[in-house]
């Protein structure tokens, strides 16, 4: 097998993610895996207040105890639970993410409301860094959403605790460096693991691409075939669309390898899967079905088109110069979708269209 071929389809495959469809691919994938840790955390922070409503019982003052109760027993707990049964509804992905970014600033506003009525109150605005780190490390937030649940968080405790707080100086500007250090760490560790999930992300495609790719040709391989006709199948059923479906298979490829041995006719594949590239159009797709057998799928074509098409790429082939066996020849089978069609009956139909054209001597293209 060619070396530089192998790698060139094993190598990783860098991908934009900038891009709008990539973009939402990886926001799908995010979710996904994400879907169960926000709905352990949120369950998990529940829990922690329901708790912390009965520590309030026995150390918090008696004249905040029905507000602390509130915030901490029935607003902040059932809010928490609802986020997470929401995650079992696909289509309220954005609902949770929305109520889950909004979930600590509305926990942040209720410590406020707490922590201005009680004499010491540096003593529960610890509460405000905890927040924060909860925001970007154990939420499930993506990056973006964090930091502008995090950000709106800060600026909120910053102008209640300036203007509103009897805090001393002292008091102050170490409660803002710990809000500073609490953001900072936050986002740094939302960061990292931002860029973590996007490399492991690239990685699964990538993976996924090699499963569903020929290591020689580059093209899609029969594992591939199968999900791209179902597809096609699918659409063509429900929306009354045809395809055509191409068998190609090089004309005497044994020779070659017995010949000039299987090195060179790997380099041949590579080379007849580099012409097949060079000629579908955007919507085709190329499979390597066999050896040196290969299928093409023309979508919206006729058959008037699909023969024209087909033919276009055995003179394609006809007179390329190969680099070691000069020339070669292919034989085509071609058919066009019919209602009714299953992936195996299209295949079959297009194999004896192949048979046929073998049958002629070679070097053709058959219509079945």
């Amino acid at each position: 097998m060619p070396d530089q071929q192998t790698k060139a389809v094993t190598s990783m495959r860098a991908i934009d993610f900038n891009n709008k469809i990539m973009k939402q691919k990886l926001d799908r994938w995010m979710a996904r895996s994400r879907q169960t840790q926000i709905r352990a955390v949120c369950i998990l922070t529940g829990l922690l207040y329901m708790t912390s409503s009965q520590i309030d019982r026995l150390v918090g003052p008696s004249d905040m105890l029905p507000l602390l109760t509130l915030v901490h027993l029935y607003i902040l707990p059932p809010a928490l639970f609802l986020i997470s049964l929401s995650t079992f509804r696909k289509e309220s992905s954005r609902l949770t993410i929305f109520l889950l970014a909004l979930a600590p600033i509305a926990a942040a506003i209720g410590n406020l409301f707490i922590v201005i009525n009680i004499e010491n109150p540096s003593m529960r605005l610890t509460e405000i860094y905890l927040i924060l780190f909860w925001i970007f490390t154990v939420s499930g937030l993506r990056l973006w959403h964090a930091t502008i649940s995090a950000f709106t968080t800060v600026l909120i405790v910053f102008v209640v605790t300036y203007f509103f707080f009897s805090l001393t100086k002292e008091n102050f500007i170490m409660h803002c460096f710990w809000m500073l250090a609490a953001f900072s760490f936050g986002f740094l560790a939302a960061y990292l693991l931002e860029k973590s999930n996007k490399s492991v992300f690239q990685q699964h495609e990538n993976l996924k691409q090699l499963a569903v790719t020929d290591r020689l040709t580059g093209l899609n391989n029969r594992i591939k075939l199968d999900e791209i006709l179902q597809d096609e199948l699918d659409r063509s059923q429900r929306f009354d669309h045809r395809f055509g479906l191409l068998i190609m298979d090089l004309d005497y490829f044994k020779d070659v390898n017995d010949t000039y041995g299987h090195q060179v006719g790997d380099e041949t594949l590579v080379e007849i899967g580099k012409l097949i590239t060079e000629h579908l159009r955007s919507t085709d797709r190329a499979v390597r079905w066999g050896g040196e057998e290969f299928i093409l799928i023309y979508l919206e074509t006729d058959r008037d088109e699909l023969l024209t098409l087909a033919e276009t790429l055995r003179q394609k082939i006809g007179s390329h110069p190969f680099k070691t066996v000069g020339s070669m020849t292919v034989s085509v089978g071609v058919t066009l979708y019919h209602p009714g069609d299953t992936k195996d009956s299209i295949i079959q139909r297009a194999d004896q269209a192949l048979y046929a054209t073998k049958e002629h001597g070679r070097n053709s293209v058959q219509f079945l």
